[in-house]
């Protein structure tokens, strides 16, 4: 069993909208094949991974944000248990040790690698992806809010049929998105029309944002009465999405 950083509990509300995209990835996976998934922050992509892991019962592994190879290498040697040694044992050892060590493991029990947030790749950070990306069987899946922040990784992912572009809802997604949340979050109680309306304007299809700010609603700290203080509620959703 791989050890998994992608959040194992399924979201309480339904994905919406991502049809297409789902199917799409979930057959990538399926067939071991290689995937760029871009768009902005809380535009969706790590739902969008989960999704697709779940049709397709693809074993995996997840990295999130790695900065430097050394980084990436302990996280991966780690989640495809290589060794028996703890996380703070397996930092200690070199990069020219762990690199052999997470390639012959993908040798001997494919799966799906998945990095996320990954920007401005470096040569040698490239380099060992460029020799994971050919370990048979196994797949590379990358998330960056677009092809050109990937740095000298976009020479590996550079195909179009390799990148999945994560587009934003549409009006009537957005809006089913929002009342799914409403409930979830039980904001029946307060004036949601100007709310709504400033929420989908601001939003622009993002889901992330649309259910931030619907989750921060909930908090009193962001209501007068049936009133939902939206600026401040604004500004702290887009922080956390930085």
């Amino acid at each position: 069993m791989l050890e998994k950083t992608l959040a194992e509990v399924p979201p309480r509300i339904a994905l919406v909208g991502r049809r297409n995209e789902v199917s799409a990835l979930a057959d990538a996976l399926a067939n071991r094949q290689s995937r760029l998934i871009a768009g902005p922050n809380g535009i969706g992509k790590t739902r969008l991974i989960q999704e697709a892991l779940a049709i397709s019962r693809q074993p995996y592994v997840s990295v999130s944000g790695p900065d430097v190879l050394h980084r990436l290498l302990v996280e991966l040697a780690q989640g495809l248990r290589c060794r028996s040694e703890r996380f703070d044992e397996l930092r200690q050892a070199t990069t020219i040790h762990l690199k052999p060590l997470v390639l012959n493991k993908l040798s001997e029990d494919p799966c799906c690698v998945v990095i996320e947030d990954i920007e401005d790749v470096e040569p040698r950070m490239y380099r060992f992806l460029q020799k994971l990306y050919y370990v048979p069987c196994s797949c590379l899946i990358v998330t960056s809010r677009s092809p050109g922040r990937l740095g000298h990784l976009q020479k590996l992912l550079w195909d179009p049929g390799m990148q999945l572009v994560v587009p934003p809802l549409t009006h009537a997604e957005s809006l089913e998105l929002f009342e799914n949340a409403g409930r979830l979050y039980e904001l029946n109680q307060l004036d949601l029309d100007e709310f709504r309306h400033k929420v989908l304007r601001a939003a622009r299809g993002n889901p992330g944002q649309i259910l931030g700010m619907c989750r921060l609603a909930a908090q009193p700290q962001y209501r007068v009465g049936r009133h939902i203080k939206f600026v401040p509620l604004r500004i702290d959703v887009m922080s956390a999405l930085v």
